[in-house]
């Protein structure tokens, strides 16, 4: 199915209540329809799919999405929450551009949890911690070096995922997993560059290092290096 604009086509994914399901820690968990529809719309904003100004018609999502409309309604409000859309008195809602500038802002916030949060994990992580990251870093620099880059990605996630999971700081957790979105599209800028991702799978080992010898400036220093 299609969603036609002013200015662009885009497609969109009829929710499934068979099909729908997010990764849980060791399982699957059913998705709510609201939800579902609230992290497509989202995901097609911040990869730029949906331009600034795109109307987003209740009626028109609801029938392409084949929900009610007030999942569709729900799902708007989140995005209008995190400012990627906003509603027109007597016209709706309309997506809001993401800017560079709130990329920058994610990106900060970013490095400070994950300075707070990685520093605790080397404090607690034990040897079999510590040997999983290894392997996930090594696993990591062979798809990158194979140009693997979407393999190198999705175990990148795994690896920022293990960490906040094992960290235990769950307020931290959650508000990382909530961003994690946008965190996934900052790490994806610049893979089209063979060597920055070379360069990225040796800080990454770096990062695993500081980690095991508990070096928490090193750690700090690194993981502002990303």
């Amino acid at each position: 199915m299609t969603k036609k604009t002013d200015f662009v086509i885009v497609k969109m994914q009829p929710f499934r209540k068979d099909t729908a399901k997010i990764r849980g820690k060791n399982m699957e968990k059913k998705i709510d329809p609201e939800i579902y529809v609230y992290k497509d719309l989202r995901e097609k904003i911040l990869v730029g799919e949906l331009k600034n100004g795109d109307r987003l018609v209740e009626t028109t999502l609801a029938k392409q999405y084949d929900v009610s409309r007030l999942h569709i309604k729900s799902a708007l409000r989140f995005l209008e929450q995190e400012h990627l859309a906003e509603h027109i008195p007597m016209c709706g809602f309309q997506v809001v551009e993401f800017t560079e500038e709130a990329m920058e802002e994610i990106e900060e916030l970013r490095l400070a949890l994950d300075c707070v949060t990685f520093a605790h994990f080397a404090k607690i992580a034990t040897k079999e911690d510590i040997a999983c990251l290894w392997k996930m870093a090594q696993r990591i620099s062979v798809f990158f070096q194979n140009n693997m880059v979407e393999d190198a990605m999705e175990e990148l996630d795994l690896f920022y995922s293990f960490v906040y999971d094992k960290s235990g700081y769950i307020h931290i957790t959650a508000i990382l997993d909530k961003y994690s979105d946008y965190f996934k599209i900052i790490r994806r800028k610049c893979t089209s560059d063979m060597e920055v991702n070379i360069q990225a799978a040796t800080l990454l080992s770096q990062i695993v290092a500081a980690v095991e010898q508990k070096d928490i400036d090193t750690l700090s220093i690194k993981l502002g290096q990303r």
